[in-house]
């Protein structure tokens, strides 16, 4: 069973940071420094790393995980964000498996009967959840691991084709390509009559140009 105890005090630029994931390179290491150069100076924006560490994006030393990278795919990323919600907030989707559509007041009912923590903390607990579901895709049944890698594989495998025909057709131009050459040896008699040779070169043009 899991439950994330990590939070954010305010969620207001929850979606913009997300946005800046997407659009930025990917770090060595997520620290507060970066959060900076992404344009969050805030203090009340650094329980972001927590919050992503949770969600497995980043391993506990704020390395950037594969699930960080695949997450800068937008055509995928809400789906593995429903993906990564669920996983951390796993207590929250056994008392109800459409926990993303609950009102806030019953996600406080669970966090609270499963951590015994101040109303406070309830309230931001259950306010950064809200907040990620709101980013995420829970369309897809149980948005499982298997069904983001395959589309992953999918994706990964075209730009392998894609690149293997570029690399057909540049071999088939390549100066390096194979090609056919046509040697043709002509014997021409022992004569001194020169009307002889006109007539086998005029018969040559004539039959081969």
């Amino acid at each position: 069973m899991a439950l994330t105890e990590s939070y954010l005090t305010t969620v207001k630029n929850l979606p913009s940071i997300f946005q800046a994931i997407q659009e930025a390179g990917v770090p060595e290491k997520f620290t507060n420094e970066f959060l900076k150069t992404l344009g969050f100076s805030s203090s009340s924006d650094r329980p972001i790393i927590a919050v992503l560490k949770s969600l497995k994006f980043l391993d506990e030393s704020g390395r950037p995980t594969d699930i960080y990278k695949r997450y800068k795919d937008r055509t995928i990323a809400t789906k593995i964000l429903g993906n990564q919600i669920k996983e951390a907030y796993e207590d929250i989707f056994l008392a109800n498996e459409k926990a993303e559509q609950l009102p806030p007041e019953k996600i406080k009912g669970i966090i609270a009967a499963k951590t015994g923590k101040s109303e406070s903390v309830v309230e931001k607990m259950a306010t950064t959840f809200k907040a990620l579901c709101s980013l995420a895709d829970f369309s897809e049944t149980s948005i499982d691991k298997e069904k983001i890698t395959d589309e992953i594989g999918a994706s990964n495998n075209k730009i392998i084709d894609k690149d293997r025909q570029n690399s057909k057709e540049a071999n088939f131009f390549s100066p390096m390509s194979p090609t056919f050459h046509y040697n043709i040896q002509i014997h021409l008699p022992a004569t001194k009559d020169i009307s002889v040779y006109n007539a086998i070169f005029k018969s040559l043009r004539e039959h081969l140009l």
